[in-house]
């Protein structure tokens, strides 16, 4: 189905703590009307809030307890009116109650239904996959012709940033680490489609930075980068998780910690229960670009987890 036809859809989005599941096929479907559906709690409201800003013509409103399914079915009836207008139903995002709800909706209505693909693939291999399905006239669900269907890039990382935190600001304090973190960025730059540097979240008082983001399609990866000694230790560590934590920046960003200096077998194996990929760069000398080896060791292990080109 070609997306010319859909100039008239309305899309029903279930918003939970990951907004990037409903932002890439809103962003890729281009309805008219985008209807976002959150519950009572606060960061289930914010998101809907957040994802508004990015997505534009949008409606709100509220089902209440997200575990309710019953009531949240009646929620999106109320909400959606009587059957006639062209609706798509995203049940990836919002509690799983939400999603059954919401599939409930599509089955009575026979309104079509995507899934964006949250798991899959690491590296040079990943992609932004979208399911749609449909109800068939015996009411058997099925996947629409041309699905699953790649997404392109449709987002930037001010538009990542942005729909998960409130704001966020660059720290243009010269430090320590940042000729290093010049050197990485540079190493980085013709194989990413997007970088920003130094980036500090609103409201945390500069106590938590972001030393390094890259984009390379849809896929974020956030890193911290340490020249050495104690600060490239399990302290290393605790700052990038804390940073690229769900609440902050979401589950699907991937979390690189590079440093100078050897890191103790110790916090590697910390750092790898905690999903951190430890990049070493023992050639670096301050002021310099990355040597040839150090660049390659980067790029390298860089492209096992994000599609770089």
């Amino acid at each position: 189905m070609d997306i010319s036809d859909e100039v008239a859809m309305i899309l029903l989005c279930l918003a939970g703590e990951q907004p990037i599941p409903n932002l890439l096929p809103a962003r890729f479907l281009q309805p008219a009307q985008t209807l976002i559906a959150h519950t009572s709690l606060d960061a289930s409201r914010k998101s809907a809030q957040r994802l508004a800003g990015l997505i534009g013509n949008t409606r709100l409103f509220s089902v209440g307890d997200g575990y309710q399914i019953a009531r949240i079915l009646d929620a999106y009836r109320r909400e959606m009116g009587e059957p006639g207008d062209e609706v798509v139903v995203n049940v990836t995002g919002g509690t799983k109650p939400m999603a059954l709800a919401a599939f409930e909706l599509a089955r009575q209505r026979h309104y079509p239904v995507v899934y964006y693909q949250t798991e899959g693939p690491r590296g040079r291999d990943q992609k932004s996959m979208l399911y749609r399905y449909c109800f068939n006239e015996q009411g058997q669900l099925c996947l629409e012709e041309g699905y699953p269907r790649e997404l392109p890039g449709l987002i930037t990382l001010d538009d990542y940033l942005k729909a998960h935190l409130d704001g966020y600001h660059h720290n243009t304090r010269e430090t320590a680490g940042k000729a290093l973190e010049d050197a990485v960025a540079q190493a980085l730059k013709p194989h990413v489609d997007e970088i920003k540097q130094s980036v500090v979240p609103d409201g945390v008082k500069d106590q938590a930075e972001i030393d390094l983001l890259v984009r390379c399609g849809n896929q974020v990866g956030i890193f911290e980068i340490k020249t050495g000694g104690e600060g490239s230790g399990k302290k290393a560590v605790d700052q990038l998780t804390t940073i690229a934590a769900r609440e902050y920046l979401g589950t699907y960003a991937a979390r690189f910690m590079v440093t100078q200096a050897s890191m103790e077998v110790r916090y590697k194996s910390l750092a790898s229960a905690l999903r951190v990929e430890v990049i070493e760069l023992k050639e670096y000398r301050s002021g310099r670009p990355l040597s040839q080896t150090d660049s390659q060791n980067l790029l390298t292990r860089v492209s096992n987890i994000l599609p770089t080109h």
